[in-house]
């Protein structure tokens, strides 16, 4: 990545600066030199100043001066954080995905001084978090009562598209965008395959109970389209006429709708299903005893953690 010239260039003039910016804890001089550092190792930049800017905030409150930190000052600190109240936050870290998105940030912040050319003093550095836990997921009871609350949903063109669209998000992993793309001939019955499109390309195989899901869905998209002279080459369309919507390719809004009236009359409360649902699949497939690496391929991400390792998945 090609940046603008910039001080940090210099070997000499970016030692000096972050070594300036630690003696006075000045959050805004670290911060310019952290954001350069992000956009020239292509780090993820969120959460990173407001890590930096929590952590330098609580070691100037402690009394600390640069270079004469205490071994533990960096536990002592993200005990703060897993509890969902480092100093400076708005608001609580209630999201898992939150903290460890802070663990990262921590590291890029010691990263950012040995890249000025400055020694790290001796630190324990708090454990990575595990980053399949860290995921919010849906237990078994939970996706259960899902499936209940879409067998029971009161419109009843809904109950089949709920139950086959849990299924596939839930314990196949395809994500919604996935979801929309999927053609009728996506679907190989006698296989029992689907076949994902899109940059993550992949044939997902499916479990007995998510085909027959499907299969049963099927047969209402077929009464549904069965009036509409050119059909849907979709998998997924809209099962009732709400603004005139009978028969379109399904999409986020009536995706999203569908979600929260299932989540309601599960009597779940979580921000959002998307995520924890496919988060289940990983846990589900990994528990099924395939390797880390294969359940990367078949989900589509770029990485999954099992035994507290972390495995590159195929980026395709």
């Amino acid at each position: 990545m090609l940046l603008p010239s910039s001080p940090f260039d210099e070997p000499d003039t970016r030692r000096e600066w972050v070594e300036r910016a630690l003696g006075r804890w000045d959050r805004a001089a670290f911060g310019e030199a952290l954001s350069y550092a992000a956009k020239l190792f292509g780090w993820r930049e969120a959460n990173l100043q407001r890590a930096m800017e929590s952590l330098f905030y609580w070691l100037k409150e402690q009394g600390r001066r640069w270079p004469a930190l205490e071994r533990g000052d960096l536990l002592a600190f993200w005990a703060l954080v897993e509890r969902g109240q480092p100093p400076l936050a708005k608001r609580p870290l209630r999201r898992p995905a939150t903290v460890y998105s802070w663990w990262w940030s921590l590291r890029r912040v010691l990263a950012v001084i040995e890249w000025a050319g400055l020694e790290v003093p001796p630190l324990d550095f708090p454990p990575r978090p595990s980053y399949l836990s860290s995921r919010p997921h849906l237990s078994d009871a939970e996706f259960a009562r899902l499936l209940r609350a879409a067998q029971e949903h009161p419109t009843g063109a809904l109950r089949r598209l709920g139950v086959a669209v849990l299924y596939l998000l839930g314990e196949a992993a395809v994500g919604a965008t996935e979801l929309f793309a999927l053609r009728l001939a996506d679907f190989d019955r006698a296989r029992r395959v689907l076949r994902v499109r899109g940059a993550k390309a992949r044939e997902v195989p499916l479990s007995e109970a998510a085909a027959r899901a499907l299969e049963a869905y099927l047969d209402d998209r077929e009464v549904v389209l069965a009036g509409q002279p050119l059909g849907s080459p979709y998998l997924f369309v809209r099962m009732t006429n709400k603004r005139g919507g009978l028969g379109r390719p399904l999409g986020a809004d009536t995706l999203n709708g569908l979600l929260e009236r299932l989540e309601a009359l599960a009597g779940l409360e979580r921000e959002g299903l998307l995520v924890p649902l496919r988060w289940r699949a990983v846990r589900k497939l990994l528990e099924q005893g395939l390797s880390p690496q294969e359940v990367a391929r078949r989900t589509g991400l770029s990485t999954v953690v099992g035994r507290g390792k972390e495995h590159k998945g195929n980026e395709i």
